[in-house]
């Protein structure tokens, strides 16, 4: 990975292809499988890659690479290395204090609401 420009270097059959997100490629991405696509699947797993290769190779089409068939895994890891590295470049992300996600999430507010009414219930 390139730490200055966002470009992967990916092997497919032998040949490297540089991989890049711009903005576009992620709002195609975003619009088709919202924020959480399944890196898995393999028909998404080769429109991300089509999406972040197009730049630099138009040739490499969803079909193309399912054409090709990677290895799933390894070719799933530089996807997400290179989305990640389009998503905050090369910052890391700083971990959220746990205990205050839970305090402050509705889900955290709705079971002690839950575990109150439980109480004030069952003492009756």
């Amino acid at each position: 990975m390139n730490p200055i420009t966002g470009e992967k270097i990916i092997k497919i059959n032998g040949h490297d292809y540089v991989m890049r997100f711009n903005w576009r490629a992620l709002a195609e991405i975003e619009a088709k499988y919202g924020d959480t696509p399944n890196f898995f699947n393999p028909e998404v797993l080769a429109f991300l890659a089509a999406a972040g290769l197009r730049e630099r190779h138009p040739e490499m089409t969803a079909e193309k690479i399912t054409e090709l068939s990677p290895p799933l895994v390894l070719f799933s890891v530089a996807v997400q290395e290179a989305l990640k590295w389009a998503y905050v470049g090369n910052e890391t992300i700083p971990a959220k204090d746990k205990d205050d996600v839970k305090k402050n999430s509705p889900k955290g507010r709705l079971s002690r609401l839950m575990r109150w009414l439980w109480v004030v219930v069952f003492r009756r």
